[in-house]
């Protein structure tokens, strides 16, 4: 008898959580949707830590945030109730999920231990923004290119 294979998609969420929250909280957020993605039939690849970030614009009135990733397959209906979970927790603050690949062997996606990145350091302005040059650096003083003037 030929040996059926269970087909399903790939999906990832990326979701913020407030910069303030605690790591204990985020793990504890981490583990209740590994819960529902098992729930549904789905298998968690990854979750990646990406730490604490400054965010391109203000989320909840916050310019940080921590910035998780998950990567999971299974049946369509389990975005659905992913999202749903994460609606109803306070401290995350935003989230999307994208569809990665369709047709995917349930079986051959091998779950991957979970990363945290380390979180980035603050990035100081460039030189120029504060009017500061770097040793044997001078401001540009000669005759403007053609079409500068």
């Amino acid at each position: 008898m030929a040996e059926t294979k269970k087909i399903v998609r790939e999906y990832e969420t990326i979701y913020l959580i407030k910069a303030e929250t605690p790591d204990e909280q985020v793990d504890e957020i981490k583990e209740r949707l590994r819960g529902v993605v098992s729930r549904e039939g789905g298998k968690v690849i990854r979750f990646t830590n990406q730490g604490k970030r400054k965010t391109a614009f203000p989320v909840a009135k916050n310019n940080k945030a921590i910035f998780m990733h998950a990567l999971y397959v299974g049946r369509p209906g389990l975005v659905h109730e992913f999202e749903r979970n994460l609606k109803m927790m306070d401290v995350v603050t935003k989230f999307q999920s994208v569809k990665i690949a369709d047709e995917v062997d349930f079986d051959a996606r091998q779950v991957e231990p979970d990363v945290k990145i380390q979180p980035v350091e603050e990035e100081a302005k460039p030189r120029e923004e504060r009017g500061e040059f770097a040793p044997g650096e001078e401001p540009f003083e000669g005759e403007p290119a053609e079409g500068m003037e």
